[in-house]
């Protein structure tokens, strides 16, 4: 099985495959990765796993399959058809759709993003391992990708490729771009900058979140912290607020949140952009001045070491959003760090509350949606957290 080196784990560390997670530390192993794709071998040379490999990673192995066998293009059809059945079968994907079709770990391709925006694909790619079969894995996803209609493909591999001695790609791969490709969101028609925008252009995994905002908009004044192109803001407004305010820090982005409040057939007068630091804004407020709000914070933890500074700052900016709230308003608190787990998470919403002296009820807790699945043995695919809660 050439190119694959073999790369054995140190005696005893065996038993860390027995449960099925897909990642293995540096620790573990006998003597560094020498090559982007290995077999992993316990301490006698017995073939386990294989999978992609990093030396500068401390994460160094990366698991695709638990046994003996190739990553060719087979493997990958197999992998990406499965992936791509499963939206399907949820009824997620379409022509119009914003859909994530690939969500790494938890579609058992380690590494791998991949998203549709209507008629495009955006692509991600962390790993050393994944660039060295780019040549294998991406001719079937381009054919299956144009089976379903898609004719422009992007790839904005940015995050995480520094670990593994790559530089971050921001290019058009195939197709033409004349501007933002725009998706359908239930009600909503929501512009996606595929090359300039966040992540891979738009955060799909706040859908289902949206959604809901806007059956429980109709008459309300809404908040929308940390806004970005004003994807909650468009579904309060199309859900009949009286009044939505956008706050965020990229004047763009707002721009474009105003484009398509006017887009959506929406009344200009009855959106309110606000431009700025979102601690700074959100102390200015007046107390209780708005009946929904929703708080959807940056990561404030990008790496373990971070937590306990990222807890006080999510802390204090649920404070800031309960203090926004009016009586029997309805908060949105969200963490997208992976490593705020989900009761250090309720745990900064509670002291929040408790420092602003409002009592509130717990009506959701709220994740990734179903096009963000993960495995039951890889816990750590599990990374937004949210609660949607009532303020008194």
């Amino acid at each position: 099985m050439e190119p694959y080196s073999l790369l054995r784990l140190k005696p005893g560390k065996e038993a860390l495959l027995s449960k099925l997670h897909p990642w293995v530390y540096s620790g573990a192993l006998a003597a560094p990765p020498t090559s982007p794709l290995v077999r992993l071998a316990d301490a006698s040379g017995n073939v386990l796993a294989v999978g992609t490999a990093s030396a500068t990673n401390p994460l160094a192995v990366r698991i695709f399959r638990f046994e003996d066998g190739p990553l060719d293009a087979a493997f990958f059809r197999q992998r990406l058809d499965r992936a791509l059945e499963g939206r399907i079968l949820l009824g997620l994907d379409g022509p119009e759709a914003g859909c994530r079709w690939v969500f790494g770990e938890g579609d058992l391709l380690p590494g791998l993003v991949v998203d549709r925006y209507a008629h495009a694909l955006v692509i991600q790619v962390g790993t050393a391992g994944l660039e060295a079969l780019r040549d294998i894995w991406w001719p079937v996803l381009y054919e299956r990708a144009r089976a379903e209609g898609i004719t422009v493909f992007v790839e904005r591999s940015q995050g995480g490729r520094k670990e593994e001695g790559l530089a971050p790609v921001n290019r058009l791969l195939k197709g033409s771009l004349a501007g933002p490709v725009t998706v359908r969101e239930g009600p909503a028609r929501l512009a996606v900058d595929l090359l300039k925008g966040q992540k891979t252009g738009f955060f799909l995994d706040q859908r289902e979140h949206r959604l809901f905002l806007g059956r429980i908009s109709r008459g309300a004044t809404v908040l929308n912290a940390f806004g970005y192109t004003g994807g909650f803001s468009i579904h309060a407004g199309l859900g009949g607020a009286a009044r939505v305010a956008t706050l965020d820090i990229s004047a763009q982005a707002l721009d474009q949140a105003q484009r398509d409040w006017e887009a959506n057939g929406l009344d200009p007068a009855a959106h309110v952009r606000m431009e700025g630091d979102a601690f700074e804004l959100l102390r200015a407020l007046e107390p209780a001045s708005f009946d929904r709000v929703v708080v959807d914070p940056p990561a404030f933890a990008k790496q373990r070491k971070d937590v306990e500074k990222a807890f006080k700052a999510y802390k204090d900016v649920f404070r800031l959003g309960a203090r926004a709230t009016a009586p029997g308003g309805i908060l949105g608190c969200f963490s997208c760090s992976q490593h705020l787990d989900r009761s250090r998470f309720q745990e900064a919403v509670w002291t929040a509350l408790l420092e602003a002296g409002r009592e509130a009820q717990v009506l959701a807790h709220l994740g990734q949606p179903m096009d963000h699945p993960y495995a039951l043995n890889h816990p750590e695919g599990f990374y937004l957290k949210g609660l949607w809660i009532r303020i008194f």
